[in-house]
């Protein structure tokens, strides 16, 4: 009990996890319980588990073209701390989703239905910006709780520890934490940082836009896409995104 104890007083005070660490995308000290090596190794096992229900694009180019926008992308998010990996599920849904560990997918049918490079970067970063912002991992530390806290003390921080305990779930049961549903607020910032992102990257602000108006579109015809979690509050996402790039320049320059 005593080693228990001590193990929490560790965590609490001394900071041998990332808790209360200052997060630059979001400008608050956050308690994360999950240190970086931790969420690549679960963004291993997650990838390992979605590679068995879904299967990855083989088009070159299309992969280029979603590499290429998303390094660029990548370059400029505040999170620098993991490599981010980009994939192209073949899938024909209007879907982008991310996993811990800086791992991104878009699905083909979203893909072609974009025309220009701006308008994949606006999805891109949107997703980049749940990276930096670390809400991503956040979902799955609330997911698993007390669990997650238990595995930790009694593993002693042991490498993998978290991710072995992501293997043992069923499949079903980390889907279901991959695809629900972001807090609303968490969806405006991550638009806020996707529009710092395409800003300094060089796109043009405008495809935010006109991605949504395809994804509104397409939302229509089959209903809400994953990325449009926050409906119905995709008009308020839209007049935020629109008097966020009123202010981009001011507030990061060239």
């Amino acid at each position: 009990m005593n080693k228990i104890i001590g193990l929490v007083f560790c965590l609490i005070f001394t900071g041998c996890s990332t808790l209360g660490t200052y997060n630059p995308a979001t400008g608050r000290s956050e308690f994360i319980l999950i240190p970086t090596s931790e969420e690549v190794l679960m963004g291993q096992s997650i990838h390992a588990q979605i590679l068995t229900e879904n299967q990855l694009s083989t088009n070159e180019e299309s992969l280029a073209r979603v590499d290429r926008v998303g390094q660029r992308l990548a370059l400029l998010s505040d999170r620098q701390d993991y490599p981010y990996h980009f994939f192209l599920i073949e899938k024909d849904e209007f879907n982008a989703f991310t996993t811990p560990g800086g791992n991104i997918y878009f699905y083909t049918g979203l893909l072609n239905h974009l025309e220009t490079d701006d308008q994949v970067a606006s999805v891109l970063a949107h997703e980049i910006g749940h990276c930096a912002a670390r809400h991503t991992v956040k979902k799955f530390q609330a997911a698993l709780g007390y669990n997650l806290l238990g595995s930790i003390i009694f593993s002693q921080f042991e490498m993998g520890a978290i991710a072995q305990k992501i293997a043992g779930l069923s499949s079903n049961a980390v889907m279901n934490i991959v695809f629900s549903a972001y807090g609303r607020q968490d969806e405006f910032e991550a638009d806020r940082l996707g529009i710092k992102y395409m800003y300094l990257a060089g796109y043009k602000l405008e495809a935010m836009g006109e991605t949504f108006e395809i994804l509104k579109k397409g939302s229509k015809e089959e209903g809400p896409p994953l990325i449009l979690r926050s409906h119905p509050y995709l008009e308020d996402r839209i007049e935020a995104a629109k008097k966020e790039i009123e202010t981009v320049e001011a507030k990061y320059g060239r």
